[in-house]
């Protein structure tokens, strides 16, 4: 090819690129404008149908049984997937009696942006923030008010979790809590997340439910089991109840599922007897020990146990008493199957959860109320059951 510019192979491809892309970019507008105009011209359409069959007489016919009479336009504008809908004509009647069924009455935008405007928020972006996504998404900056009003309408599906009937089909239940700072009568208060986290028979992961308490005191945990028993989940099929060890849970699950068999946390525990371990025998002793959860069987664990105990006695008696009086609930995971120890033996798969919804909260700093408290966790927790709802595992991970 000839250059009759006179420039150099490499200015002339680096001009060429640059016109290929203002070319892309100025293709995307015109396309996003055209299906904005196309998107406009259906739903006016469709009003206008509706219109139609609402006064069952078609334009400039006269019947004497008619509904209502036509009273021109309104004009708005309706923020969609596609962008901005401007100045969309909505037929008006004398009556003001007909309602356009393709969007609902007073909302600017479609429900489908209003959930991109909730998953966005959800996802970690503030609400300032969210509107300056929008913008480049579709072109419309949405105000921080907007987006607060939009995650309200979270607080009906938070209702309706909280009161949903649970079936009796759950065998592993995962119990703990996380600390959570919210904002209360102008002060700053640290409230505690309560989770129930448990495993259907067919496999299947679930958080069952959460409540937002002052503290992990008995009473609280029990106003939560009590509301699990009172639902439906009896414990019947409950095998094994995992927990950190906290006493206050320990005295609640006496009085709801006092039946069910309770495996300590090893993780928990571990870190309860470093406590008691002076720096220079932390690494030793803790190789000893979790070499008793690693035992390949119930009795080669007891053995290790008792050889750990003779050891270890002398120099570290309050480590040794931190362990020896949960030994019996730290090894009920080895009556199961032993695929399943890895995951019984500790809290971890709650854990993992809790490790998402603190990089999630930890932008905010606080949250403003108990209501966005809740509204943030039960979007986060729900948004784990979608994803496990058609997964089965015979060996969860």
């Amino acid at each position: 090819m000839n250059n009759p510019f006179g420039l150099s192979k490499t200015k002339f491809n680096e001009i060429f690129r640059d016109v290929k892309v203002r070319f892309r970019d100025n293709i995307e507008e015109v396309l996003r404008d055209r299906m904005v105009n196309g998107l406009k011209e259906i739903l006016e359409g469709a009003m206008k149908a509706e219109v139609v069959g609402y006064l069952r007489v078609r334009r400039y016919q006269h019947k004497k049984k008619r509904v209502d009479y036509r009273n021109g336009y309104r004009h708005r504008d309706l923020l969609t997937s596609f962008g901005l809908v401007r100045r969309l004509a909505v037929p008006r009647t004398r009556k003001r009696a007909y309602r356009p069924g393709v969007f609902e009455r007073y909302k600017r935008r479609t429900r489908e942006v209003d959930n991109w405007l909730r998953d966005i928020f959800i996802a970690g972006v503030s609400t300032r923030n969210v509107g300056w996504v929008m913008k480049v998404l579709l072109k419309k900056k949405v105000s921080a008010g907007t987006v607060s009003a939009v995650n309200k309408a979270l607080d009906i599906q938070v209702s309706a979790f909280h009161r949903r009937g649970l079936e009796d089909d759950y065998i592993y239940l995962f119990l703990d809590g996380i600390r959570q700072k919210v904002r209360s009568c102008g002060r700053v208060v640290k409230k505690l997340v309560l989770v129930a986290y448990g495993i259907r028979g067919d496999g299947r992961r679930e958080v069952i439910d959460f409540r937002v308490a002052g503290s992990e005191s008995e009473r609280e945990w029990t106003i939560l089991l009590n509301s699990l028993y009172r639902r439906g989940l009896c414990g019947e099929r409950l095998r094994l109840v995992i927990t950190d060890g906290c006493k206050g849970l320990h005295a609640a699950l006496d009085m709801i599922y006092p039946q069910v068999e309770r495996q300590l946390c090893w993780v928990h525990k571990m870190r309860n007897v470093a406590n008691y371990l002076p720096r220079c025998y932390q690494v030793e002793c803790l190789g000893e020990v979790r070499g008793i959860y690693l035992a390949g069987s119930y009795r080669v664990a007891v053995k290790r146990f008792k050889v750990w105990c003779r050891r270890w006695r002398d120099k570290v008696p309050k480590a040794v008493r931190c362990l020896e009086r949960d030994i019996e609930n730290l090894l009920v995971f080895y009556k199961e199957d032993k695929r399943l120890w890895v995951k019984l033996r500790t809290t971890n798969v709650i854990e993992r959860m809790f490790r998402e919804l603190r990089k999630r909260t930890r932008p905010m700093v606080q949250f403003s109320n108990i209501d966005s408290c809740n509204r943030i966790v039960y979007a986060l927790f729900n948004d784990y059951n979608q994803k496990w709802k058609d997964r089965r595992y015979v060996v969860f991970d």
